[in-house]
């Protein structure tokens, strides 16, 4: 990635007058000679792509995120618990620290069981139990939200086509309105359907449809 020039500009109004400062940036830092060499060189790397778990189990403070940084990516975390584990009830950071890394690793992380992520993080670091716990519901409210609305807005797209589908037939064979009649009542009943396979309460099926909760129950059978 490329930085574009940044050029330093002041704009001055002080009593004193004219600005009585050096024009020197560089003399703003407390040691000028050691900043003009820290930032006239290659900055220092910290590439953990290659650094074993080993290695990085022995850096203390910064051990915590640099795991997290390395593996983030992986196929699945359950695979690094141990580490996870050892450096969490390792003491080295603060509460606030290990749960922003908690949150992050699993608003950003893959695994293909969570519930089993968070049951072996809770087993063998019950002090965080509270916080996984708290951060897995609210992933799980999440996830239940998104698929009451990607079933509704699926159902009621489905429901229209074969509504529309329907009634173009209906109208041919018995008239334009009444197939406009039955096209809509057998697009509320395909939608109430779809809305039931993807688990949607009754309570939302009746706002959305305008079906009768005793209309809906005959669909279940």
């Amino acid at each position: 990635t490329e930085l574009p020039l940044v050029a330093p500009l002041l704009f001055y109004h002080g009593e004193v007058r004219p600005y009585p400062y050096s024009n020197r940036w560089l003399d703003c830092f407390t040691l000028p000679e050691q900043a003009a060499r820290l930032y006239r060189q290659a900055f220092p790397l910290v590439d953990v792509s290659v650094l074993s778990d080993e290695e990085i189990l022995t850096h203390k403070g910064v051990a915590l995120m640099e795991l997290v940084q390395k593996h983030i990516r992986c196929r699945d975390m359950l695979e690094w618990v141990p580490q996870l584990v050892e450096l969490l009830n390792a003491g080295y950071n603060t509460t606030e620290q290990r749960n922003v890394v908690l949150s992050y690793i699993l608003l950003n992380g893959h695994t293909l069981d969570l519930s089993q992520f968070v049951h072996q993080m809770i087993e063998q670091s019950p002090e965080h139990e509270t916080m996984l716990m708290t951060i897995a519901e609210q992933l799980e409210q999440k996830g239940r939200e998104q698929g009451i609305k990607q079933g509704i807005e699926q159902g009621i797209e489905q429901g229209r086509e074969e509504g529309i589908e329907l009634g173009r037939e209906e109208g041919r064979e018995e008239g334009r309105e009444e197939g406009r009649t039955e096209g809509r009542e057998e697009g509320k009943l395909e939608t109430a359907r779809a809305l039931l396979r993807h688990g949607v309460s009754l309570d939302i099926i009746v706002t959305s449809t305008g079906l009768s909760r005793d209309k809906i129950e005959t669909l279940k059978h």
